[in-house]
């Protein structure tokens, strides 16, 4: 099929798996995933308990608490206060690995201005409210 007549669906699947690539590489040096740097990342933004990480990232996938306890075991994440935060260790990886997943970015936007990627966003999250919508979904 030429490319051109291939539909959203295909093109939104076809770069969900993409990223899951070029970031699945990019973080495998540490031995780590795209969930891992999702969840590392999510805690470098603000501590949080367990279940809350979770629903935050349930669209990704249900492995949080398996990714939450590896981190654990890696020094990255300390649970004493019941919420999950960042260790001094944890943080010195999440900036290690921000740098890589920063050259990600680049590439994924390269050729495209700060206007049409913020567009494209736009129209992606009406997408998905509008399906949502359609199936009484509404966030």
């Amino acid at each position: 099929m030429d490319p051109a007549q291939r539909p959203i669906g295909w093109w939104v699947k076809h770069l969900d798996a993409l990223l899951e690539d070029v970031v699945d590489t990019a973080v495998a040096g540490e031995g780590l995933t795209r969930r891992h740097w999702q969840v590392l990342h999510s805690l470098a933004e603000a501590p949080a308990d367990e279940a809350a990480l979770a629903s935050s990232l349930a669209d990704f996938d249900g492995r949080v608490p398996a990714i939450a306890a590896d981190l654990y075991g890696r020094g990255w994440v300390d649970r004493t206060t019941g919420a999950l935060t960042l260790t001094a260790e944890g943080r010195t990886a999440h900036e290690r690995l921000e740098r890589a997943i920063g050259r990600v970015r680049r590439h994924v936007a390269d050729g495209l201005s700060r206007q049409e990627y913020e567009r494209t966003v736009l129209v992606l999250r009406r997408m998905a409210e509008n399906i949502e919508r359609a199936l009484g979904r509404e966030s």
